[in-house]
């Protein structure tokens, strides 16, 4: 099975210590997608793993990079004829936004979405704190 994955990080100013920064404020923010070949949605996220990893030792693209968050992994058993959106994202201001996979795609196409965002609510308020990923540690 092909797997596809988007991810999303945030990507702090070095000079400045991350414990000194308001929630949600940071230097600048990143999309990525990632694609592995695998027997499940498991052993694809363990080689999106590896790939991070890799690229974040011999590369400068994750440099001062903390975090990467997985939005979502799509398994792809085969292609519609009439393509599909693999991804939409749309941010509202510094922290509102709003992601989904598979738009207009319907339950009679190979196409299997998983949203592993870890979210977990931390108040009443009903705010939630998406646990990432990966984290790197420097």
């Amino acid at each position: 099975m092909v797997y596809l994955g988007h991810f999303s990080f945030e990507s702090h100013d070095p000079v400045i210590p991350t414990e000194s920064l308001p929630r949600g404020l940071s230097r600048w923010r990143g999309y990525f997608s990632c694609m592995a070949e695998a027997e499940s949605v498991e052993r694809a996220l363990n080689k999106f793993e590896v790939l991070l990893h890799r690229l974040a030792r011999t590369s400068t693209v994750l440099i001062d990079v903390d975090e990467v968050y997985l939005d979502s992994c799509i398994e792809i058993k085969s292609i519609p004829k009439n393509a599909f959106m693999a991804y939409y994202k749309e941010m509202r201001g510094e922290c509102q936004s709003l992601s989904t996979s598979l738009v207009g795609v319907g339950p009679n196409h190979h196409l299997v979405v998983y949203e592993l965002t870890g979210e977990q609510c931390i108040d009443n308020d009903e705010a939630f704190v998406t646990q990432p990923f990966l984290v790197f540690r420097k």
